[in-house]
């Protein structure tokens, strides 16, 4: 599936819907978009875009879930020099006031309804309050503050046809192409900025490690739009592979499961929680597999229940399991798992780093340490972001001159050199001298029946300076006590690395990735402290 470099993200659209226009290229609920509806909807939206005073190298963002209208306006920012940028519905008005005010777009494309709620209050004052924001225009009923996408993009404009080639033209394939806010899992979120560059350095890869299909290539994307994996991984990857990308609003569960037997998906790709709540519906037992080649999981280590089920499913219809190790700096994965791993080495590893990238593990000194080793992971490649957008600070403190990216994660790698990822540098804490990894505890206890979820915390200890303070969530409908907890965590784990309090909830906060929010449990923690103090 290895294709030629175009050189531009939006080229590819142009190159499919030459070769196969008829082909599908975005499916959502009913709707089927073609390669060469794509193109058409792609140069409207573009000139549109140029109507509304976007200038190379402006933002264009896009508040929404993932729908067409999503990759329809990254591609046609793109073809204009503009970076696009995708925000959640889910957010709060503030937390869009903090992206908004700083990567100041020209345009903003949102939704007017979202989960029965109303946005148009919300985008009004976003646009009274960011006056960057030229053009404001609404998926749904319009209203004084805004225009309809669907009139604005619909509209031929031929007067703008040799402005767009020639702003096309103008575009260097160095230049901003995408913007990704963190999740702000440990402070506010960072603009992570990729060129063309180097969103095809990585996808170049990653269509051969995780797409290459006996079958044309159908892709099932339920991530939000903010996120690397429906941005890079899984939408422009399905684009640039010339495939399906079947396009979902939301995660749910069943819904999911009905949409991979409908539409015949070939290429599954989730976080291990979402596998984990499909496997609690009553579809799942029925579900038809058979179009299914390939499961593929990011975000963190797959727990067993994931890994058995997986591969009971793959044993019967021939499926490859695939997992490997990436992040929103690097525009996805870097490693990948390879053909033939075992069960074990799919649950303990991210594989190894990909032919023409490369990886190395530091000490604080940013020295490489000896195989088997713990240190911080560092990686190098064609893939990496230009850095954090207005934060050329926050850029150098990560990126080092020789073009090494140092990840904050931490891990090792085996004598096979397959990566060991280990949890982040800035979660590790010690206690009585000892260094404590969360990852290892969480992994531990999300090994024990009916544990969906785990996060590890190191919290004050008047005595041995941190210890471990677990938070548990069972699966729904499911109990597990803390004593349970403590008593298997003390038959798997060194005496130091046995969490002092576990609490168990029936939720815990999440972040759009799937992963548990522990800022969020830090500040609450913080904020338990401060009570009993000034009690």
């Amino acid at each position: 599936m290895q294709q030629p470099d175009l050189g531009f993200t939006w080229r590819y659209v142009e190159k499919w819907a030459k070769q196969k226009p008829d082909a599908e290229a975005l499916v959502f609920g009913n709707e089927r978009i073609t390669y060469a509806d794509f193109e058409c909807k792609m140069n409207r939206t573009a000139k549109a875009f140029l109507a509304a005073g976007v200038n190379h190298g402006d933002r264009v963002a896009m508040l929404s879930m993932a729908r067409p209208e999503f990759l329809v306006t990254f591609m046609a920012a793109n073809k204009v020099g503009a970076m696009w940028l995708g925000m959640s519905p889910k957010f709060s008005l503030d937390e869009h006031r903090y992206i908004i005010g700083d990567s100041q777009p020209t345009v903003l494309i949102a939704v007017r309804q979202f989960a029965g709620k109303d946005l148009a209050s919300d985008l009004a004052t976003l646009k009274s309050e960011y006056p960057c924001i030229k053009k404001l225009l609404v998926i749904g009923d319009v209203f004084e503050e805004a225009a309809s996408y669907d009139e604005e993009t619909v509209q031929e404009r031929a007067d703008l046809d040799a402005t767009l080639e020639a702003r096309a033209a103008a575009v260097n394939r160095d230049d901003n192409a995408l913007l990704m806010y963190t999740s702000g899992s440990t402070g506010k979120p960072k603009g992570v900025v990729h060129s063309h560059a180097s969103i095809l350095g990585n996808v170049s890869v990653q269509v051969q490690r995780l797409m290459a299909m006996k079958s044309p290539l159908r892709s099932l994307l339920h991530f939000p739009i903010n996120h690397v994996a429906a941005d890079i991984e899984i939408g422009f990857g399905t684009v640039y592979g010339g495939g399906t990308c079947v396009l979902m609003d939301r995660f749910d569960p069943t819904a999911t499961l009905e949409t991979v037997e409908r539409e015949r998906i070939t290429l599954f790709g989730q976080v291990p929680a979402m596998f984990l709540l499909e496997f609690g519906t009553p579809k799942f037992p029925e579900t038809d597999w058979s179009s299914v080649e390939a499961f593929a999981w990011s975000g963190s280590a797959a727990p067993a229940l994931v890994l058995d089920v997986l591969h009971h499913i793959s044993s019967e219809t021939g499926a490859k399991m695939k997992t490997g190790y990436g992040s929103t700096e690097m525009g996805g994965f870097v490693s990948y798992s390879s053909p033939g791993d075992d069960l074990n080495t799919l649950a303990h590893t991210a594989g190894k780093i990909a032919e023409g990238f490369e990886l190395r593990i530091v000490d604080d000194q940013r020295v490489e340490v000896p195989q088997g080793r713990v240190g911080e992971i560092a990686v190098r490649g064609p893939f990496l972001m230009k850095g954090y957008f207005n934060r050329p600070d926050l850029t150098k403190e990560v990126v080092d001159e020789a073009g090494w990216y140092y990840s904050g994660d931490l891990g090792w790698l085996d004598e096979n050199r397959n990566l060991h990822v280990t949890g982040r540098k800035s979660e590790m804490f010690k206690s009585g001298g000892e260094n404590i990894y969360p990852r290892e505890i969480e992994d531990v206890i999300e090994s024990i029946p009916n544990v969906l979820m785990a996060a590890v915390i190191g919290v004050p200890h008047k005595v041995y300076q941190e210890v471990g303070h677990a938070f548990v969530m069972p699966y729904p409908g499911r109990t597990v006590e803390s004593e349970t907890i403590h008593e298997y965590c003390t038959q798997h784990l060194a005496n130091f690395k046995v969490p002092k309090k576990i609490e168990v909830r029936p939720m815990l906060p999440l972040l759009p990735n799937g992963k548990v929010n522990k800022l969020a449990l830090r500040e609450e923690l913080a904020s338990m402290s401060k009570d009993q103090k000034g009690s």
